[in-house]
């Protein structure tokens, strides 16, 4: 027998939810998922959903966003496959102090032929093989378009390494505890629930905005 009605308990956890989602510094969530995950953000995150959860026998918050994020795949001169890029892992010598050298050419010209090379070589990689590679790493299908973004030559480990920067929208998600503490960042399939062990659903809000 019920002893309180159910709308009142939604009503009352939607304001929960919206209380804790309005005092969120979005800066640290995104820095958060770009430390776990190696992928940076391109554009603002996007709000989808909220839940109460139990996870390892406790009760935790998770919300749901959406965003871009840049997709960087590396190569080496074989052509081959060499992983997904993390900035920390490039040597740049634009930071060291070198010897200077007198200038024979524009350097201009150099990055524009650089570009068109680079170019050439997004041409020649079929947007099928990226959602492959990106399905590979994190399980997952890519959402939405994959668009080719940029690219450059890389030093990493002493070797030439041809990056090239990818498009990809990604659902992700932010689970906290009751002390506010971070769990963990979650990439997920179209923004579909978590398939995870330790996790069992209670309530889920949608569009705490709205």
């Amino acid at each position: 027998m019920p002893i309180v009605e159910p709308e009142t308990i939604k009503a009352g956890e939607k304001e929960l939810l919206s209380s804790i989602l309005a005092s969120f510094d979005e800066y640290q969530i995104e820095k958060l998922f770009q430390e776990t995950h190696s992928l940076i953000l391109k554009e603002k995150m996007q709000f989808k959903r909220g839940k109460t959860l139990v996870f390892n026998n406790q009760i935790a918050y998770q919300f749901d966003y959406c965003s871009v994020a840049a997709f960087p795949v590396l190569m080496n001169e074989m052509g081959n496959f060499m992983g997904f890029a993390n900035p920390n892992d490039f040597h740049n010598l634009d930071t060291e102090e070198t010897e200077p050298y007198d200038t024979i050419l524009d350097p201009g010209i150099i990055n524009v032929r650089k570009a068109e090379f680079i170019d050439s070589l997004s041409a020649s990689i079929d947007v099928e093989t990226i959602t492959e590679l990106f399905k590979k790493i994190y399980k997952l299908k890519t959402i939405g378009k994959v668009v080719y973004s940029l690219g450059d030559i890389r030093v990493l480990s002493g070797h030439v390494i041809y990056q090239l920067v990818y498009d990809i929208e990604v659902f992700f998600s932010i689970l906290i505890d009751r002390e506010g503490n971070y769990i963990s960042s979650l990439i997920k399939d179209n923004g579909s629930t978590i398939a995870a062990k330790g996790y069992s659903e209670k309530t889920e809000i949608q569009q705490l905005e709205a």
